[in-house]
């Protein structure tokens, strides 16, 4: 059976995840050592004092710098400077090696705890404020993947900032499963969700590959996405739209594909049971619908990946109102 949470016990789960306050810097345990990217060796990396580049500079880094990283944000890393705390852009930080390996989760990763079905016109907003910018409007039928709540609002990733959608919006959320012996047919054991811009042949090649994803893949079972998803051509229904190539933007059919790649890789860096078998960024900078280092490229590229977990999986993926949408279940209980 389907397990659903009324918005109001929801809440009151959610709401035992947002931290009672933020610890002291020296009390910041450190998760990561990583450099300031070799990318860019002739320009210096500011360190802010806050997420914003228009907060108090604290120091200038030169590439190769070695970094303490204490946070993780979709648009920023948190560091230790002296004894205070710092933030440098996500994409000027390279060689992220977790300090434990088995307790840290892979650098990058965010896992979705519920998901939710837009019922209504819903806006995905800037801050967790009525009054917010709004980043994107999502109407019904649209689904997202949600982090947790804050203030009252659900939160996830939208491109490189957070997003907030107002839990009043949403009638009922449907948890993740928190372990994957927990999961069945009905109830993800992984989410994630990605936002896109309004092209429509570029939403026409994301429904096509996502019509063409889906499936359930056996124990030991592997998925090459370019043989899954391809061939990218006018006879598979792809139309030409921009493709990213080592950061730079050309047309191209199935332009688009790499968003369901990268969403998928997203998905099942939740999964510590399905390994990566080979997975490639577009260039340096990165893909902009993503926090950078956590996209995965298709077409020239590819994106490879095998079930071992123990049990079948069934991937499910949609697209609607500018939102990809997709969840992984266990598909034998």
């Amino acid at each position: 059976m389907r397990k659903l949470l009324s918005i109001g016990l929801a809440l009151v789960l959610l709401a035992g995840m947002v931290p009672a306050g933020a610890l002291a810097a020296a009390e910041k345990p450190v998760l990561y050592n990583a450099i300031i990217t070799m990318n860019y060796p002739k320009s210096t990396t500011t360190v802010y004092a806050a997420m914003n580049r228009l907060s108090k500079r604290l120091d200038s880094y030169r590439a190769g710098k070695r970094l303490q990283v204490t946070a993780v944000y979709p648009g920023w890393v948190e560091i230790k400077v002296g004894s205070g705390l710092g933030y440098v852009l996500r994409n000027r930080v390279d060689q992220v090696v977790p300090i434990d390996t088995v307790n840290t989760p892979p650098y990058g990763v965010e896992v979705y705890t519920y998901t939710a079905e837009i019922t209504q016109d819903t806006p995905v907003l800037h801050k967790p404020s009525p009054d917010a910018e709004i980043l994107s409007l999502l109407t019904a039928g649209a689904k997202v993947a949600l982090l947790g709540v804050e203030n009252g609002y659900a939160k996830l990733v939208h491109k490189r900032e957070y997003g907030y959608i107002d839990t009043r919006l949403l009638k009922e959320i449907v948890p993740v499963a928190p372990s994957v012996e927990l999961g069945d047919k009905d109830t993800p054991i992984s989410a994630f969700c990605s936002f896109y811009s309004d092209n429509p042949d570029r939403i026409n090649n994301l429904e096509v590959a996502c019509k063409r994803l889906m499936r359930t893949m056996k124990p030991g079972e592997s998925l090459y996405f370019n043989e899954s998803v391809g061939p990218f051509n006018k006879s598979n229904g792809y139309l030409p739209a921009p493709i990213l190539v080592d950061g730079v933007t050309k047309q191209g059919y199935g332009g688009g594909s790499c968003q369901i790649s990268s969403t998928l890789y997203n998905t099942v860096l939740q999964l510590p049971g399905i390994t990566i078998l080979e997975r490639h960024p577009h260039g340096a900078s990165g893909a902009a619908y993503l926090p950078h280092g956590v996209d995965a490229s298709s077409g020239d590229l590819d994106f490879k990946m095998r079930n071992s977990y123990d049990f079948p999986i069934r991937i499910e993926a949609t697209c609607h109102d500018l939102c990809l949408y997709m969840a992984i279940y266990r598909d034998d209980v």
